[in-house]
């Protein structure tokens, strides 16, 4: 496959489907849309037309397509495991939207599949290529804000679905198809197993049986902390940060384009000394030396580590390591099994 284009087919001509990997798939020197499905005739047609490709109607009639190096899954959410499975046996490589299955045991039974059959399983988690995620890990690793103790992750937005995300049968919620990218990237920071693990989903303001607002508590094994809030049930007028990153000598706030870092030196500032017995004028004693803080403004935007579909290039030509391994994201819906728990909300099943 070195030096020739990577032939794709996409399943699924969706927001992700056609947005997503056709538009990026045809914008490539290094690919070509080969084949596609989809069960509407003009969302067919559109795709003939513009990439000259074959068209199908169902799933497994496209399998046996020659030319067909990597099979793009982007169908509903519960169909994602039994379809990269199916093309995983038939010998394709497979790119996995998000969320990569329903539970555990549908990723256990992909990642099985892919290493039976010598094929690579990659996981849409295209998050971790952004700019403000490259940023947050490299203000982190800079060590300006200290030890990270704690992470908060907040998203809002005030939306009545009524599309098919808001059935359970297809594997919709808010958790499926939002916070796997928040809880991926979380996790990531946390850099530590997930070894705690406390949420809550509620259903307020769109149709359907899913809920449209979640509520976690992560704690990880090196005792960093996390909390994600994401909900399209709140409409607030004020201007709420994105991220938090808590450190022991600073504190950085982004709305996901612009940071402000806050430290201190900790050297500087030197140790507080307790003071025991009553406390002066019965007020709250600090008699440490002033915090000499520093402030910067930046620009949420980290190192440029290119993108997914580069990381898949250089993964089938260049045998390069694989940026998101699907054991990482069966980590995330491990997670996600945990935050469901206990909850009125069940998972979906193919």
């Amino acid at each position: 496959m070195k030096n020739q284009p990577i032939r794709y087919a996409v399943a699924g001509l969706g927001r992700s489907g056609w947005n997503i990997h056709a538009n990026q798939i045809g914008l490539r020197q290094d690919a070509e849309l080969v084949a596609v499905v989809d069960p509407l005739p003009e969302r067919r047609q559109e795709a003939a037309d513009e990439f000259g490709c074959q068209t199908y109607e169902t799933f497994e009639p496209m399998l046996p397509q020659e030319d067909v190096n990597v099979v793009v899954v982007a169908t509903p959410s519960a169909a994602h495991a039994p379809n990269s499975i199916a093309a995983l046996e038939a010998g394709k490589h497979v790119i996995c939207e998000k969320p990569m299955a329903m539970h555990q045991d549908e990723a256990d039974q992909m990642i099985q599949a892919a290493e039976a059959n010598n094929r690579h399983l990659f996981i849409h988690q295209n998050y971790r290529f952004q700019p403000v995620f490259t940023h947050l890990q490299e203000v982190i690793d800079s060590g300006i804000i200290g030890r990270l103790y704690h992470i908060r992750n907040y998203n809002n937005n005030f939306s009545r679905r009524d599309d098919w995300q808001t059935l359970a049968k297809n594997g919709g919620g808010v958790l499926n198809n939002k916070c796997t990218h928040n809880l991926d990237m979380i996790m990531q920071l946390l850099d530590g197993k997930v070894v705690e693990v406390t949420g809550d989903l509620q259903q307020i303001a769109s149709g359907g049986d899913v809920e449209d607002h979640v509520k976690a508590f992560l704690k990880a094994d090196n005792g960093r902390t996390a909390d994600m809030e994401v909900t399209s049930a709140q409409n607030i007028a004020a201007q709420m940060p994105t991220w938090i990153l808590c450190g022991t000598s600073g504190t950085l706030t982004s709305d996901g384009k612009q940071s402000t870092v806050r430290w201190f030196d900790p050297e500087e500032a030197g140790q507080v000394e307790v003071i025991e017995g009553a406390a002066k004028n019965r007020a709250y004693g600090s008699s440490a030396k002033p915090i000499d803080w520093q402030e910067k403004v930046v620009e949420s935007k980290g190192p440029n580590i290119g993108n997914f579909y580069d990381n898949v290039t250089e993964v089938l030509q260049e045998r390069a390591e694989m940026y998101i391994t699907p054991q990482s994201v069966r980590e995330v819906l491990r997670v996600m099994s945990e935050i469901r728990a206990g909850t009125d909300f069940e998972v979906a099943t193919a």
